[in-house]
């Protein structure tokens, strides 16, 4: 009968052992001591990144990204159920509701999806259908006519005794004397001339053959005249300056139309002004003829170039060839010059530049008292007529290499969308397609254009 009891006591212990668990997890005490160890445990310090608030550590340290030092993370408040008179459920329940309060809130503030729609408060405008001056502006530099350049040359060969040209870029005027040379064979001419003015003077027919012989060597008639009179020969023969212009010596290149002057806009060419090539035998500042030199019939000395008119060379993109035209009226502005000098349009060179792929035009200047020097640098706008279409300013516009893109306004958001684009002056692009005028687009498009969502 005892050994029944027992093990009947044993089922009714194992029966009630569920029932005293569950009543120990209710117990207040029991409560309360998890809520103090949660309450410690979220109290404990934390560090954190704050370029990178995903790292968390619990030492100080640095960021494992990059480097940083870490600094304390702040804890957030602990809300006990006696501080409120709502009930912990009712409590989360208002928590959720405040933040899905704000999050509706910022929703207008959204990219969705972030690659086709940007959300902002910019101002916006329409597409106009008007009828726009055309202006190109185009960089440019003055260089010498080639027009007005002439040769000095020697119609005798000879020595040179004495030279009274002595610099590149010497100024010098018609009539002046640049140069003297010893010639063996005017010299010899000479001789018989005296010869038959002493021995034969009857025999006109050989005087006259012997005068016409200087002339055709290069004596004037005044020098054989003064030969005739002192019976002795010219050793040393004068060459006199038939034109007016500044000195150019041989080595100096006058190539206008393959080179650009120093400075020029780096969005051009940004090629090289006409170089002066001196050769080894000449230093700077002197020219390659010197005294003592022989020289021989017909060759040219140096040139002597005239400043009375000079070029303006214009460069024009490939984009604004289809609007020039000759005759075309053009400001030119050059340093220090207060005042534009106005012409026109002279001539269109048939090719582009030599290694360049800019179009240049070529506007004449009158420069009478020669303050316009070549290798000044200028700035030109030419009035190209005007043209109807659709328009809208180059800030609306957003320029990604291959095309162009706007930002259409649509459903309180703003669209990229791709548009073809004519030509541009003024500040104004000419649309040909993609937008409309019903169209409304942002006026700044770049202030909209965010690097990393947008490009993606």
């Amino acid at each position: 009968m005892k050994k029944s009891w027992n093990i009947a006591r044993q089922y009714l212990l194992w029966a009630l052992l569920p029932a005293l668990l569950t009543t120990a997890c209710r117990n207040p005490d029991a409560g309360q001591h998890r809520h103090d160890q949660d309450h410690s445990e979220h109290e404990a310090a934390q560090y954190t990144c704050p370029m990178h608030p995903e790292i968390i550590r619990d030492e100080p340290g640095s960021c494992p990204i990059c480097k940083m030092d870490l600094v304390k993370k702040e804890n957030q408040p602990v809300t006990h159920p006696s501080d409120s008179s709502h009930t912990p459920e009712m409590h989360g329940h208002a928590s959720s509701a405040e933040a899905g309060v704000s999050a509706i809130g910022d929703l207008d503030m959204l990219l969705k999806p972030t690659y086709e729609y940007v959300l902002s408060t910019v101002k916006t405008l329409h597409p106009e259908q008007i009828t726009m001056p055309l202006r190109l502006d185009a960089p440019g530099y003055l260089a010498y006519d080639p027009r007005l350049l002439n040769v000095v040359s020697t119609r005798f060969g000879g020595r040179i005794e004495r030279l009274y040209a002595r610099y590149p870029y010497q100024p010098v005027r018609k009539g002046q004397r640049i140069l003297d040379i010893y010639s063996p064979e005017i010299a010899t001419a000479q001789q018989e001339l005296v010869f038959l003015l002493e021995n034969d003077p009857a025999n006109t027919v050989l005087l006259e053959n012997a005068r016409k012989r200087l002339s055709l060597l290069g004596l004037t008639g005044e020098q054989i005249r003064q030969v005739e009179t002192e019976r002795k020969p010219l050793l040393s023969l004068p060459v006199f300056s038939l034109y007016s212009g500044l000195i150019f010596d041989n080595s100096v290149s006058l190539n206008n139309t393959a080179s650009a002057a120093p400075g020029m806009n780096e969005n051009m060419n940004n090629t090289a002004a006409p170089a002066q090539t001196v050769p080894a035998s000449a230093g700077p500042g002197e020219l390659s003829l010197k005294e003592g030199m022989y020289v021989q019939a017909g060759q040219r000395l140096f040139g002597l170039q005239s400043l009375a008119t000079v070029w303006a060379i214009l460069e024009f993109y490939p984009s604004d060839v289809s609007m020039l035209k000759t005759g075309q009226a053009v400001e030119i502005h050059i340093e220090p010059f207060e005042r534009p000098f106005k012409s026109k349009i002279d001539y269109i060179e048939p090719l582009y530049s030599s290694g360049g792929k800019n179009l240049r035009a070529r506007v004449y200047l009158p420069n009478p008292n020669g303050q316009l020097k070549p290798g000044a640098l200028l700035r030109a706008t030419v009035q190209a007529g005007s043209r109807t279409g659709l328009w809208i300013p180059e800030t609306a516009s957003l320029d990604l290499g291959k095309n162009h893109v706007v930002f259409v306004k649509k459903d309180g958001a703003f669209q990229t969308r791709a548009i073809r684009t004519g030509i541009q002056t003024d500040g104004w692009i000419e649309v040909i397609a993609g937008i409309g005028p019903e169209d409304e687009i942002a006026e700044n498009a770049r202030f909209l254009m965010d690097s990393e969502s947008f490009v993606k």
